[in-house]
């Protein structure tokens, strides 16, 4: 289906009035902590200073990072709370009823013969800057079945997902979604990440050669 252009264009402005506030906010500070600012230009990464038209109040304050397509319009959005202090499952939101999208989906264009599935947007940013095309799930529970079209022709579909600690109920996110993933691609192979990390913290961590090592041992 394809997207509809007055919602696109819609979106597209709202996305480049938050990429305008984001010089000297909360925002630009988060990303420079999580040493993704200089990547804020490419992806249109923003702050909301104000909700645009169609956008809830409950966006005030968080940082915006928008779904670009391949032709550069935005198609959607994720919000990422600023506040630490926020329950875990309430720090990423999107609008109300919006559709899931896979991130980054102008990776796809650039991988050669193996690409990155990653958890989340900003894995799929730090992942980016570390020199693999990356794409991201929208969240554990954001992996769609026709998802899988994107990736015909790729020889092999490279899966990060979070090494999360084991809940008490002995439900694992990251590793669940890692095997349905591992399920859905026949082409995948799977990386770990050290315990209790994501793609980015692993970065900040243990640094850029370090992941690069990770995934180089699977290629």
């Amino acid at each position: 289906m394809k997207p509809n252009k007055k919602l696109t264009d819609m979106w597209t402005r709202a996305a480049e009035s938050y990429h305008i506030e984001l010089d000297g906010s909360p925002a630009e500070e988060y990303l420079d902590q999580r040493g993704l600012l200089d990547s804020a230009d490419k992806f249109m990464l923003g702050f909301v200073a104000e909700p645009a038209p169609g956008h809830e109040d409950r966006f005030t304050g968080m940082l915006s990072i928008p779904y670009i397509t391949p032709l550069g319009g935005v198609v959607g959005f994720k919000f990422r709370a600023l506040d630490q202090n926020v329950d875990k499952r309430y720090r990423y939101n999107s609008p109300t009823g919006q559709a899931h999208h896979l991130y980054n989906v102008d990776a796809l264009a650039d991988a050669v013969d193996s690409i990155l599935i990653v958890e989340g947007e900003l894995d799929a940013i730090a992942a980016t800057q570390a020199g693999f095309p990356a794409v991201a799930v929208p969240g554990t529970q954001g992996w769609k079945k026709h998802f899988r079209r994107c990736f015909d022709g790729v020889d092999k579909v490279i899966v990060v997902t979070d090494n999360d600690e084991e809940k008490d109920d002995g439900s694992n996110p990251g590793r669940e979604l890692a095997e349905k993933l591992m399920r859905e691609l026949t082409q995948s192979v799977r990386v770990s990440l050290p315990s209790g990390h994501d793609v980015n913290s692993t970065i900040l961590s243990y640094g850029a050669e370090h992941f690069a090592e990770l995934v180089g041992a699977v290629k």
